[in-house]
């Protein structure tokens, strides 16, 4: 039971390649943190988290001090991430950043196709799509 627990939880970590995730880090650093979580905790701001992901897709949460007295940064990471069906971008200092396309995982989760230059071109043209969504 446990094995299959923690193969759904790394299927679900692994969803975005190396070269997407550089690729939304890239796209991160003009963005400012639209969500807080303060001394209340992450179960205060998860329907808020959601909201965000729907309406930007690419958002970054910023933890006040005194949160992480009690949790650590990368706990609440995961929960958020797994609470929000997204894919943790990175986490630098007291923000995350956090990832879900508007369209679903579908076009992430499937079996990817041999063909190097069809995979790099997806990225490129979702990478895109988001660049002019927030313009």
């Amino acid at each position: 039971m446990g094995d299959i627990m923690e193969n759904n939880e790394n299927q679900l970590s692994k969803r975005l390649t190396s070269k997407a995730k550089k690729m939304l880090r890239a796209k991160s650093h003009e963005i400012k943190p639209v969500v807080w979580i303060g001394k209340e905790g992450v179960d205060k701001v998860i329907e808020e988290v959601k909201r965000q992901l729907k309406d930007r897709g690419l958002i970054k949460v910023k933890i006040r001090k005194t949160v992480l007295i009690h949790v650590d940064k990368k706990e609440i990471a995961e929960k958020l991430a797994k609470e929000t069906d997204s894919e943790i971008v990175s986490i630098v200092g007291h923000v995350i950043t956090l990832f879900r396309p508007r369209e679903g995982w579908k076009s992430y989760s499937s079996k990817k196709v041999k063909k190097e230059k069809e995979k790099e071109e997806k990225y490129i043209t979702e990478f895109e799509r988001l660049r002019k969504g927030k313009s």
